[in-house]
C-alpha cells in the first residue's frame, strides 16, 4: 500500500514551462537563464520542477545550501550549480576541507567571502586535479551577504595568482526591484556598474555577470547582463502590485485536502484554542487536516478562507498544528452535499481566487514567497 497522504499539492508544469518561456522570450539572445531553485524549488518540489527547467534549457540552478546542491546532483543534474549562500565558512579543520573536496568534486559554483575560503578551495582543487569555480558578490545596498568594494577587489586580487581558482561570476542582489519606483534599484545598478568599471581598469576580467531576480526580470532589463536568476516568478507569483500590465505569469500550485469529519455545533460555544471564535447560532463546521505544522500559516486564524466547489468556507477559530476548522454554511446553503472526505482547495491556482498566494500573503501581511516555502513534507507534491 502506498504511504497516504491527506494533503496534496498538484504541481502544474506546464505553468512553469509557460513562465520560463515568458522569462525566455525578454531575454536577449546572449543573455544566460539561471534558475532559482533553492527551499525546494520554492516549496513546489523540486524532484518535479527540475525535468522542466531541463527541457526548457535553463543554463544554470542556484539554491542556497551545499545540501540542496548535493540533491540536485543526486536528481541527475549535470548543469551548473550555484551555491549562493556562503556556508562553506561555518565549517572548520578537517570537515571544512573535506566539504571543499565535495564542491570541487560535483563541479559546485560557490559563493566565497573570505580569504579562507579561496585557500581550502584551492587546495582542494589541487589535489582533485580540477578548478574551484567561485562567484563573489558586491554589497551595493542590502546590508546582507557580499562584501564592499575594497574587500571585494582584495578577494579577487586573492584569485589572481592562484590557478586552482577560477573567478567564474560576479553579482549583487535588490533592494526592492518589484516596487514601481525603481529609485532604489537604479542606485544600486549605478554602484555596481561602477565597481564594474574599476574591475575593468584593473584589468580583472569576469565572464559571467548576473544582477536581476525576478523583479528585475520583470521590470528593469538594464539588470539583465548575460545572465538573470529569476525565482518566484518561475512559479507564477510575484510581489510587484504597481505593473500596469500584469505579466503573464501562471500559478503553479493547487493545494487540495478532504473533510475528516463534518458537526454541528450550537449556538452559544466557541470554537478552536483560545475561544476566539464565538459561534452566534447554530451552526455546521468541518475539519480539514492541515494546520501551521503543514505551512498554513496561524495568522489565517478567523481571517483565511478555503474553497468548496468555488463556495467559499471561512477558516474560524485558531489554527492548530495539524487541523484546520471551517464555517460549511455557504456550500451547505447552495446544496451541496458536504460530507466527511469531501475535497477542499486550500490554496487556488487561479491568481484572483480568495485564497490565491498572492491573497493569502496579503491576508497574512507577508510576500507570497513565504506561503509557498512553508508547505510542509506531510504534503504530498504530484505534477499534473
Amino acid at each position: 500500500m502506498n504511504r497516504p497522504y491527506p494533503i496534496i499539492a498538484q504541481i502544474d508544469t506546464d505553468a512553469i514551462r509557460h513562465n520560463c518561456n515568458v522569462v525566455k522570450s525578454m531575454l536577449p539572445s546572449s543573455c544566460q537563464f539561471g534558475a532559482m531553485v533553492k527551499c525546494n524549488a520554492y516549496g513546489h518540489g523540486i524532484d518535479l520542477v527540475l525535468p522542466v527547467l531541463e527541457e526548457v534549457g535553463v543554463n544554470m540552478l542556484g539554491v542556497a545550501t551545499i545540501a540542496e546542491a548535493q540533491q540536485l546532483r543526486e536528481l541527475d543534474w549535470k548543469g551548473i550549480i550555484l551555491l549562493l549562500m556562503p556556508e562553506l565558512g561555518i565549517y572548520r579543520d578537517q570537515e571544512k576541507k573535506d566539504i571543499a573536496r565535495l564542491i570541487v568534486k560535483n563541479e559546485i559554483r560557490i559563493t566565497c567571502v573570505t580569504k579562507e575560503d579561496i585557500e581550502v578551495l584551492d587546495e582542494a582543487a589541487e589535489d582533485l586535479s580540477r578548478p574551484a569555480m567561485i562567484h563573489l558578490m558586491l554589497d551595493t545596498g542590502m546590508s546582507r551577504m557580499g562584501l564592499y568594494e575594497d574587500e571585494l577587489i582584495d578577494l579577487i586580487d586573492e584569485t589572481r595568482n592562484r590557478d586552482n581558482i577560477i573567478l567564474e561570476g560576479l553579482f549583487t542582489h535588490f533592494v526592492a526591484s518589484h516596487l514601481k519606483d525603481k529609485h532604489s534599484a537604479l542606485e544600486q545598478l549605478e554602484r555596481f556598474n561602477a565597481f564594474r568599471t574599476r574591475l575593468d581598469e584593473l584589468g580583472f576580467e569576469i565572464p559571467i555577470v548576473h544582477t536581476a531576480n525576478t523583479g528585475a526580470v520583470l521590470d528593469l532589463p538594464d539588470a539583465y547582463f548575460n545572465m538573470v536568476r529569476p525565482g518566484l516568478g518561475l512559479y507564477g507569483y510575484y510581489s510587484n502590485e504597481d505593473f500596469e500590465t500584469e505579466p503573464d505569469l501562471k500559478p503553479a500550485l493547487k493545494l487540495l485536502s478532504y473533510l475528516t469529519l463534518v458537526k454541528e455545533v450550537p449556538a452559544g460555544r466557541t470554537v478552536g484554542y483560545g475561544g476566539t471564535y464565538a459561534v452566534e447560532k447554530d451552526m455546521t463546521i468541518g475539519l480539514v487536516p492541515i494546520g501551521y505544522g503543514d505551512g498554513y500559516d496561524r495568522r489565517l486564524s478567523n481571517t483565511g478562507i478555503m474553497t468548496i466547489e468555488g463556495y467559499e468556507v471561512p477558516v474560524i477559530g485558531r489554527i492548530s498544528m495539524d487541523q484546520t476548522i471551517l464555517d460549511l454554511t455557504e456550500p451547505i446553503k447552495n446544496g451541496i452535499d458536504v460530507r466527511q472526505g469531501t475535497e477542499v482547495t486550500v490554496i487556488d491556482n487561479d491568481h484572483n481566487a480568495v485564497n490565491s498566494v498572492k491573497a493569502l500573503a496579503k491576508l497574512m501581511d507577508t510576500v507570497p514567497y513565504e506561503v509557498v516555502t512553508n508547505l510542509g513534507t506531510r504534503i504530498l507534491r504530484i505534477a499534473v
